[in-house]
């Protein structure tokens, strides 16, 4: 027995074996480790050798995520001088900028030989072709001349470091390297086509390696432009596209990022690349809601608080102010503080349709106290509204300056207990049961959907009457939604609802009713009858219409029966 149940074990073991069970795992840890022992077998057989040629000063050594600065030069294994930055070697006189670990990384061998160099000490380095620019991890381009299967022979000076803690690596191919020297306390940073105010400076970097140390060849107290206008070199919006409000930071950047430029000139002189300090004094927010500029929203005047935390992106009850006026002419149409602008600001509840859809999808992302500008395409005005201004034209366009002044801050209803979830849920129905009464079907349809999904997403339920009420409320949403779709015509929507509808509540007499109807107009005329009968017996005060619902269906089955008739009697007489 003890033999069997062995043999029955280890033919389990060896099915799992078979199975791929038993793959090793590795973690990011694993294989950092892994990488480190590789290097250091590599190291001890001669993958980098290293003799210090100037000693340093001071004890702090470069670690990774750290920028720093080098003078270098790069000779052939028989001596011959491939590239330098120094001057007196015939180079540029401008250090080079690497991040060590990060961004466009340069060849492995000079990281490692990097480590554990100090300031101003100046290292001789033999590097194998695999700890070159060979190495999996480099990025940098070889210099001209420069063979990526030779051994080369490096010398390397460590001019500064800058701390990771201060130091990101930004834009789109991650060459761009910054350095933090005033934080800020927001966290928005501007993007197209945001407008911003900046001051900045230009330089090439000092032959000290020292950010900030040589003469600037350009210096603006104030630059105005929209981003993504195009008139701002690419490598200016990716470095302001990195940082917030009143930070400042310098900005090592490829010096082709910032050439052909009307807003910048360019560097006096081909280095490889410029600094430029930047202190983002500030931008305006503007944003195209709709994707294809029907709607801009654009701030004037910053509010209190942090987008988006501090903006009523939730259907919420709000005040404002707000005047508007038709763009082509100019004329004012609206003004809500009134005559003597003294006036009580306007409070309504957003999401329901009550103003424009333009100025309802803007407020949404202001901060009390903010002004904004909104331009908004007729369609998002007033086109089709029973509220557009007397003698305003179909068509018009529309702007207008809009003040949030306060709104009531919703809970997180996700986290809420389940009897408040339930309520709001049931007050999102009440809202929706409002918008369609007035004839806005979109407004009504999104609050449906929203107590429907808060309702759906109760899982915490602990009692049967709870239970009872989300169902209530789910079954109503989805009647609702079918009655929308049946208003705009949309039988078959309408009727996958219905269908929702009555796997909630079997024998929802409104849902039957509502399927009744949507089979009827999709000419399932046996299907909306077997309904209409149900309805009746679910509930009875419903049978005098239920009856005539019926006998609606016999006549329309019958003039559909002399139709059908009449099409074969032609079918039979063309044949």
């Amino acid at each position: 027995m003890a033999v069997q149940a062995l043999q029955a074990y280890v033919n389990e073991m060896q099915k799992r074996i078979d199975d791929n069970d038993y793959e090793p795992q590795f973690d990011d840890k694993d294989e950092k480790k892994d990488k480190e022992l590789r290097e250091s077998e590599d190291l001890h057989h001669g993958a980098v050798l290293k003799g210090t040629v100037e000693q340093g000063a001071g004890t702090r050594h470069p670690q990774e995520g750290d920028l720093v600065y080098v003078h270098i030069s790069i000779r052939s294994p028989s001596g011959q001088l491939l590239h330098s930055t120094w001057l007196e070697e015939g180079g540029s006189g401008v250090p080079m900028a690497l991040v060590l670990g990060r961004g466009v990384r340069a060849p492995r061998g000079w990281e490692l030989g990097l480590q554990d160099m100090v300031c101003q000490q100046r290292c001789q380095l033999t590097i194998k072709p695999e700890y070159g620019y060979k190495h999996k991890d480099c990025h940098m381009t070889p210099p001209k001349g420069v063979s990526i299967d030779e051994p080369m022979h490096v010398d390397i000076k460590l001019l500064e470091i800058y701390s990771k803690d201060d130091v990101r690596v930004v834009g789109t191919n991650e060459n761009i390297y910054k350095t933090i020297k005033q934080r800020s306390e927001s966290w928005e940073s501007p993007r197209e086509p945001y407008e911003v105010e900046v001051s900045c400076s230009a330089r090439v970097p000092a032959p000290s390696g020292q950010q900030g140390d040589s003469t600037p060849y350009f210096v603006a107290p104030s630059l105005k432009f929209t981003m993504g206008s195009g008139t701002a070199p690419s490598g200016l919006e990716e470095a302001l596209s990195s940082m917030t409000q009143r930070e400042k930071a310098v900005f090592s950047c490829p010096t082709e990022y910032v050439r052909g430029s009307s807003l910048l000139p360019d560097p006096p002189h081909q280095p490889d690349r410029v600094e430029l300090d930047l202190h983002l004094l500030r931008f305006s927010q503007v944003r195209d809601m709709t994707g294809n500029g029907e709607v801009m929203k654009r701030r004037i005047k910053e509010g209190t608080g942090q987008f988006p935390m501090d903006c009523p992106m939730a259907d919420s009850r709000l005040q404002i102010h707000y005047r508007g006026y038709v763009v082509n002419t100019g004329q004012e149409f609206v003004n809500t503080r009134g005559a003597d602008s003294n006036a009580q600001p306007l409070e309504f509840d957003s999401g329901m349709g009550i103003l424009p859809e333009a100025i309802d999808m803007t407020v949404r992302l202001m901060t009390p106290g903010e002004v904004a500008l909104i331009t908004s395409a007729s369609q998002y005005a007033y086109d089709g509204r029973p509220d557009r201004p007397p003698g305003m034209p179909e068509g018009a366009k529309v702007e207008w300056e809009v003040e949030l002044i306060s709104f009531q801050k919703q809970p997180d209803w996700e986290r809420a207990e389940p009897d408040a979830k339930i309520k709001h849920a049931g007050e999102l129905k009440d809202q929706g049961n409002l918008a369609f009464k007035a004839g806005r079907l979109k407004p009504a349809r999104s609050k449906y959907t929203k107590a429907l999904r808060l309702a759906d997403r109760i899982f915490d339920l602990e009692t049967e009457e709870q239970a009872e009420a989300a169902s209530s409320v789910k079954t109503a949403c989805l009647v609702n939604l079918a009655n929308c779709a049946q208003r705009e015509q949309h039988f078959g929507e309408a009727l996958d609802w219905c269908n929702k509808a009555l796997m909630e509540s079997h024998n929802h007499a409104k849902a039957l009713y509502r399927r009744a109807m949507a089979f009827s107009a999709l000419g399932e005329l046996d299907k909306a009858q077997q309904d209409f009968v149900k309805w009746k017996e679910v509930d009875p005060s419903a049978t005098a219409d239920a009856d005539a619902q019926i006998a609606k269906l016999k006549i329309q089955q019958k003039a559909a029966n002399v139709k059908q008739k009449q099409q074969f009697r032609n079918f039979f007489d063309r044949t």
